[in-house]
């Protein structure tokens, strides 16, 4: 089985530089510009894990966050929040939805990467 992440970013060279990186470690990664398109892909389709940024156009992270978890199929879809804000109202509102991480600019790639490797298991990229 694939491991598969869907990532939302509205700027475009962070969407290419991360999804570059996930799809170089073995994940499928579907990217989205902004929460209506994540939200229109989540209508058929179940990711394992969901890394967003929290700032978007229209509707932000956060936002699309709690409409996604009101959703039963993917309501245990773990999220991974990237921002540039380090925000503790925004922090605890996530956390109390549960099952999401927040990941605050600038940040290392490995750090990340190591953050959404926790979210599989440990073969969930390798090829065979």
């Amino acid at each position: 089985m694939t491991a598969t992440i869907l990532l939302i970013e509205d700027e475009a060279q962070q969407r290419e530089v991360l999804q570059l990186m996930f799809e170089s470690e073995g994940f499928q990664v579907t990217a989205a510009e902004s929460a209506e398109e994540a939200l229109e892909y989540l209508r058929t389709s179940v990711p394992q894990l969901i890394v967003t940024d929290v700032k978007l156009g229209g509707v932000d992270g956060i936002s699309m966050f709690e409409q996604i978890r009101q959703d039963a199929k993917l309501q245990s879809v773990p999220f991974i929040f990237i921002t540039g804000y380090n925000d503790p109202v925004a922090i605890e509102r996530v956390k109390s939805f549960g099952s999401a991480e927040y990941v605050t600019k600038p940040y290392e790639l490995d750090d990340l990467l190591t953050r959404v490797k926790h979210h599989f298991p440990p073969n969930a990229t390798d090829p065979r």
